[in-house]
């Protein structure tokens, strides 16, 4: 039988996380697929960024793992035993990341081409996904950092 939280604990049920990521996809909504990506790269380096600081501050190392990637980050935060479910989406998150920024325009621009300039939602559809994810583990970090709830 799964336990509770104890009451003094912080939680989020899965309702409230997905009402919160809902919102904050909002200002994605009149973007084309260059201004998606943008704001999605952006956004990785904001979370690459925040992650690190984690390390530095959580776990003691030091600043030189600033030229670390979001990967090789993610990788030490789950040596340092950062929560399981935290670590399963930012691995996922990375996996987009690595997607998005190394093949998602180069794959839109070979489909425009082929198709005589309508690549259709393929490419737009994993961008979208990447991003509902980007903005969950964003969301999550920002409610950890301010709960304190790394634990």
């Amino acid at each position: 039988m799964k336990s509770s939280p104890a009451p003094d604990e912080p939680c989020l049920s899965p309702h409230q996380i997905l009402e919160q990521v809902f919102k904050r996809l909002e200002k994605y909504k009149h973007l084309n697929i260059s201004e998606q990506f943008a704001m999605f790269m952006g956004k990785a380096q904001l979370l690459e960024i925040g992650l690190k600081s984690l390390l530095v501050r959580r776990y003691s190392h030091g600043y030189e793992k600033k030229k670390w990637t979001l990967g090789k980050t993610a990788r030490e935060l789950k040596k340092c035993a950062l929560r399981g479910d935290f670590i399963f989406l930012l691995e996922s998150v990375v996996d987009y990341r690595n997607y998005i920024a190394h093949e998602l325009l180069a794959n839109d621009a070979m489909l425009r081409s082929l198709t005589g300039g309508d690549s259709g939602r393929l490419e737009l559809r994993t961008l979208e996904k990447g991003t509902i994810e980007l903005e969950q583990i964003l969301f999550l970090y920002d409610w950890c950092e301010e709960h304190n709830a790394w634990g």
